[in-house]
């Protein structure tokens, strides 16, 4: 055997052994996150109960609101339920296994450094990857479709051929609406190098557009005759416009993802190489550093995210580990060709450990896996459920699990708006000031709510600090219940958690 065929066969060894070590530390944070559900899924897994039963994509029946941003999810889990699936199950196990699609993406989108494995390897032990494989909604669905047009569309650049990239940016689209921005980034590199060539447009071009556009398009034709507004609900209900709170929990956020990686040196580094020195591979790497830093200005604008585990990071964390696999083979490049393999692995297992220190915090203080349905009693939602009947309603904060439970003829009101078309398009407001806490999105209404008369309502409400009575974190659950209307009609269940946190509509 040649000396380079032996090189050869030890990397080989080497990738497939780490290759394994990549799924198993994904298995075992899979197995450790594996509890975790966000209530916002119950969201979805209701539109989907209504779907199959035949009352249409709504949240409650004959209130055409979209009280979603998934809609490729929705549409992929449906079936599931019509043969009856248990909804939650099914929703962990494709995103498992959409999880492990886009950590084998993630390594051919990192194989021409001849390093792919260590971007695997960084992506598998990142925590929010696996909170967010098991925790029930899109994400991981999107972050396999990135990956995915991501790698068609730089080897349709490198090779010249292929339209691929134009199917899988559609269906990134039509899984969240901010899919649009990567096919539009992908357009304008496109432009740029036809630019630069001095070429017009080929044939595969115009195709490739036409397999990205229509479907989007379709779609959005069919939203705006169907809910009667351009973008899903959700984002009228989340949205601050350009207040500067916005970009202050927007900037927070990104502070916290750089945390949840591990820090962005080797990001930063990653980012320099793929602008400046990776000459063989500039297309491939200056499209997911632009892809990074377009999603990250994105999260900025609106505010991030207020659930555990870092979820908008988790959409672009392909890139992301691809990247800092790239910065931490610049940095052993930079010694002498006998010491770099040596200060490779040490760079990697420094990161490796950062990422898994990252998610005991994640586990352990963070307490990620409790930050979900848990939190609901059962003693709540057996109360809930019984003593609610077809035709009356209930107005709740936690508009998923509570909602997936009760008969699909119940209207649910969800006071911070995420189903809510009222609610969603009131002028947002932040009494507790540029800083504050507790505003949520800044939407509510209590006389609207009040005005329903709902025969429950579901607060938040802990202990008071001083041991007397109970506060709510929630600015609008503090106004409801100094409402004249709600001190009138309204007492709590019972005198003690959980029930105090449900107030029962007296009889007229």
């Amino acid at each position: 055997m040649t000396f380079a065929a032996k090189a050869e066969s030890n990397t080989r060894a080497w990738a497939l052994m780490l290759s394994a070590l990549s799924v198993l530390i994904f298995a075992a944070q899979v197995a450790l996150f594996w509890p975790f559900t966000i209530d916002d899924a119950f969201i979805t897994f209701r539109y989907i109960r209504q779907f199959v039963a035949g009352n249409g994509l709504v949240f409650n029946i004959g209130e055409r609101v979209e009280g979603y941003s998934n809609f490729l999810w929705l549409m992929l889990l449906a079936p599931f339920h019509a043969l009856g699936a248990d909804l939650v199950l099914t929703a962990k196990v494709f995103g498992v296994l959409l999880a492990l699609i886009t950590l084998w993406l993630t390594v051919q989108l990192a194989t021409p450094t001849g390093y792919g494995w260590v971007a695997g390897l960084l992506l598998a032990a990142t925590a929010p990857f696996a909170i967010w494989a098991v925790g029930g909604l899109e994400t991981m669905l999107f972050a396999c479709l990135f990956a995915a047009s991501a790698l068609a569309f730089v080897r349709e650049e490198e090779t010249g051929r292929g339209v691929v990239s134009g199917i899988l940016f559609a269906l990134l689209a039509l899984t969240r609406p901010e899919g649009l921005l990567f096919g539009v980034l992908a357009a304008g590199f496109r432009a740029v190098r036809l630019w630069h060539a001095r070429q017009s447009p080929a044939s595969r071009d115009w195709l490739r557009l036409a397999l990205w556009i229509v479907p989007p398009l379709v779609h959005f034709i069919w939203r705006l005759s169907y809910y009667g507004y351009p973008l899903p609900n959700t984002v009228y209900a989340k949205s601050l416009g350009l207040h500067p709170r916005a970009f202050i929990e927007g900037a927070y956020y990104l502070y916290t993802s750089a945390l949840a990686i591990g820090g962005v040196l080797p990001l930063v580094l990653g980012g320099f190489v793929a602008a400046f020195q990776a000459q063989a591979q500039a297309l491939r790497y200056r499209y997911l550093l632009a892809a990074v830093l377009a999603y990250a200005a994105f999260t900025l604008v609106g505010g991030g995210d207020w659930m555990p585990g870092q979820r908008f990071l988790v959409h672009v964390l392909p890139a992301v580990a691809v990247l800092a696999s790239v910065g931490l083979e610049w940095i052993a490049r930079q010694l002498s060709a006998k010491l770099q393999p040596f200060a490779l692995a040490v760079l990697v297992g420094v990161q490796l450990l950062f990422l898994l220190v990252s998610s005991a915090d994640q586990f352990l203080v963070r307490r990620v896996v409790q930050n979900n349905v848990d939190y609901f009693s059962d003693q709540l939602l057996k109360y809930v459920v019984s003593n609610l009947k077809s035709g009356e309603s209930i107005a709740v904060n936690d508009a998923g699990l509570i909602s997936y439970l009760l008969p699909l003829d119940v209207r649910v009101i969800d006071m911070f708006g995420l189903a809510d078309a009222h609610i969603a398009h009131l002028k947002p407001r932040l009494p507790s000031g540029l800083f504050g806490w507790g505003d949520a999105f800044g939407k509510w209404d209590s006389d609207y709510v009040l005005a329903q008369k709902p025969k429950l309502i579901q607060l938040t409400l802990y202990p008071a600090p001083d041991g007397v009575g109970f506060v709510s974190p929630h600015t609008s659950n503090r106004e409801l219940m100094e409402h004249p209307q709600f001190l009138q009609h309204y007492r709590p269940v019972s005198e003690t958690l959980p029930l105090r946190a449900l107030y029962r509509r007296l009889e007229d």
